[in-house]
């Protein structure tokens, strides 16, 4: 009878070991991780990036290389992948036009935040809701047809932004377009580097846009519309009235004396529309 004792609690210790190499051997379930993203998209052509001829981050199949953990990105680009084994891995981007992959280093039992920015068939994964390049400084140009601007940041100097179809554009809590944006404003940008030195933005935020306050603006015109005494600096309107002062060459001139093509600089208020009111506009040459 002692003998048989024994021999279950032989048994039983033998059970017991191996279930705890198994539990050593493979992770568990409470030890996977999800990983929350967001893919961006661009091509840089030249200096100036702009998005692609597709540059849809939809419908691309993200998967993670060492196991069967795989999701599609929607129509923003966004996807999350769920059952992802902790530790260093690889994820995979596929589309007809993409083939990208990116390392990636995944704790245990955690969610991940990323954003992944596309470049060709290059991936680069930034930890983090946003790409790893904050922007802020004053709007210099708009180019709304492009969708590009240039932002003078006292840190990174003057450099070109584009943005694409996801590209959030905000003033507060308003969604904006681009276009509504002007030359003298201050804005906080969230981009990714596209690496030739201009930027992929996720995000633009207008800042207090200071209605009333002073703007100064140089530029060539664009075009003179005599019916409003207004008229365009690159994207931006200036406004005139009886009490806007002309000048040129040091001496009085007038709103006929405008023309496209000339050189002006000038000084006023900004209303709430974008457009400036000119206090004084002062024609080179």
């Amino acid at each position: 009878m002692k003998t048989k004792n024994l021999q279950y609690l032989a048994v039983a210790a033998g059970l017991l070991a191996l279930a705890a190499c198994s539990g050593n051997d493979t992770p568990t379930s409470s030890g996977s991780s999800t990983i929350t993203g967001q893919v961006v998209m661009g091509s840089s052509t030249q200096a100036v990036v702009r998005p692609e001829a597709s540059a849809s981050p939809a419908n691309i199949v993200v998967r993670v290389e060492s196991s069967n953990a795989s999701a599609q990105t929607d129509a923003t680009g966004k996807f999350t992948l769920t059952g992802v084994p902790p530790g260093a891995d690889t994820l995979s981007f596929e589309r007809s036009d993409v083939h990208a992959r990116a390392a990636i280093q995944v704790p245990a039992g955690s969610t991940v935040s990323i954003t992944v920015a596309i470049h060709g068939n290059q991936a680069t994964i930034v930890p983090g809701g946003h790409p790893g390049v904050e922007i802020e400084g004053r709007v210099q140009t708009v180019d709304a047809a492009g969708g590009t601007l240039t932002v003078a940041d006292q840190r990174l100097g003057t450099v070109t932004i584009a943005t694409s179809d996801t590209t959030s554009i905000r003033h507060g809590a308003v969604a904006i377009t681009l276009a509504q944006i002007t030359a003298g404003m201050e804005v906080h940008v969230k981009a990714t580097d596209q690496g030739d030195g201009t930027y992929l933005a996720t995000e633009i935020l207008v800042q207090d846009l200071n209605i009333g306050g002073t703007r100064e603006l140089n530029g060539t015109i664009a075009s003179v519309d005599s019916g409003s005494s207004s008229f365009l600096v690159g994207t931006t309107t200036v406004v005139t009235n009886d009490a806007t002062i002309f000048e040129r060459n040091g001496k009085a001139a007038s709103f006929s004396d405008l023309a496209a093509g000339e050189r002006v600089n000038v000084k006023g208020t900004l209303q709430g529309d974008g457009s400036i009111l000119a206090s004084l506009v002062t024609i080179a040459g």
